[in-house]
């Protein structure tokens, strides 16, 4: 990728984030100003790490566009803000202000198959961190591993009931009974990694 573009499209990664970042920030305070209103759990790690991420990510992807740790940073703060954005939209919109903003179940949704790519990408990061590749051939299993683990886990969690991690009362919307366990097998086997 030329040096201008990967400038560019990291930047703008980054702007991406941290706009999604700020509105979450401002549905956090709305949805505080609801004192029965359940407070989304990981709000403070998710904006923490959204901003942090994706700052670093855009830092390393504009001057060193061929090291894929730089665009997993800006990726993995990206996911962090989508998270974050879809999980308080969500109790805005089904709890604090029932049917005053559409698609309050859309991003419950989202919110509840988020978690499984962002571990994956963590543990990209760790594979690659520094070089951009793996140490060695060997590691290649972990790798597809972690692809196969990630797939499974956000597909399981777009099911799954328990899948929405700090949310509360909000439920995911599509969730089917039989898949809890295949998603906690694989959230288990994801942590590990």
């Amino acid at each position: 990728m030329r040096s201008r573009a990967s400038f560019w499209l990291a930047w703008s990664l980054w702007a991406l984030s941290v706009t999604l970042t700020a509105l979450s920030v401002l549905l956090l305070v709305l949805n505080l100003s609801h004192p029965d209103v359940h407070v989304y759990d990981y709000w403070l790690e998710n904006t923490l790490s959204a901003v942090l991420f994706s700052t670093v990510g855009a830092i390393v992807a504009a001057r060193r566009a061929e090291n894929p740790v730089g665009w997993l940073f800006c990726l993995l703060g990206l996911a962090f803000s989508i998270g974050h954005s879809s999980s308080q939209y969500a109790i805005y919109a089904q709890l604090a202000r029932p049917d005053l903003l559409p698609a309050g179940q859309a991003l419950a949704w989202i919110s509840s198959w988020i978690l499984p790519p962002i571990i994956g990408l963590q543990v990209f990061s760790f594979l690659l961190f520094p070089t951009g590749r793996l140490p060695s051939r060997r590691w290649m299993w972990l790798a597809w591993l972690t692809v196969a683990a990630a797939a499974v886990g956000t597909i399981s969690s777009a099911f799954t009931f328990e899948a929405n991690a700090g949310l509360g009362p909000v439920l995911n919307p599509l969730g089917i009974e039989g898949f809890s366990s295949v998603y906690g097998a694989v959230l288990t086997l994801l942590t590990l990694l």
